[in-house]
């Protein structure tokens, strides 16, 4: 059983318990591997090195499909297969996020081989997500709140609405004006 530090009858908060900022920047170069030139430089060699170890090995196929059978949505295999290569230095981080969209296509042809129900991305129903931006009810909130002259002018505006004239002869016609018309 540890006891608590404490310093004036305070424990030390945790939150401080760690190098300052910039340390990592004073120990040698080349530490860990992404400190190093990758292993594979275009997003087309690093794909075929990613589905050349995956069909390598049949232990890795088929925990690749057990993820996706128990559930594991393909964006979720993708962004660990992307982080986790370029952890390990075999590309960089532009070239891990190239290659997501053809790991996808791979994983979902792997899928439909094996019959496999799978999820494709990362929300409950495996669906993309809907409507990620504000809604104009909390847009319109927030600008009332913290722009309220520029949503008077905009509420103003959309108020009045603009006279329309009737166009006539159509959308291609000619417009013609006469002065008496100039003048009004």
């Amino acid at each position: 059983m540890s006891i608590p530090v404490q310093i004036r009858n305070r424990p030390i908060d945790q939150r401080f318990n760690r190098g300052p900022a910039g340390w990592s920047l004073t120990e040698p170069l080349g530490k860990w591997a992404w400190e190093k030139p990758p292993k594979h430089a275009a997003p087309g060699d690093a794909v075929d090195h990613i589905i050349e170890t995956i069909e390598g090995s049949e232990a890795t196929y088929e925990q690749f499909a057990k993820l996706m059978f128990a559930g594991i949505s393909i964006e979720e295999i993708v962004n660990t297969v992307a982080i986790g290569g370029f952890m390990q230095g075999e590309f960089t981080p532009d070239v891990a996020e190239l290659i997501k969209p053809p790991l996808a296509i791979y994983f979902l042809g792997m899928a439909s081989e094996n019959q496999i129900p799978v999820r494709v991305f990362d929300t409950p129903n495996g669906e993309p997500m809907q409507n990620r931006g504000l809604s104009d009810t909390d847009l319109e909130a927030i600008m009332q709140e913290q722009n309220p002259s520029l949503y008077q002018y905009i509420k103003e505006q959309v108020e009045e609405p603009m006279p329309e004239e009737p166009m006539q002869g159509g959308f291609l016609a000619v417009a013609t004006t006469t002065d008496e018309q100039m003048e009004e």
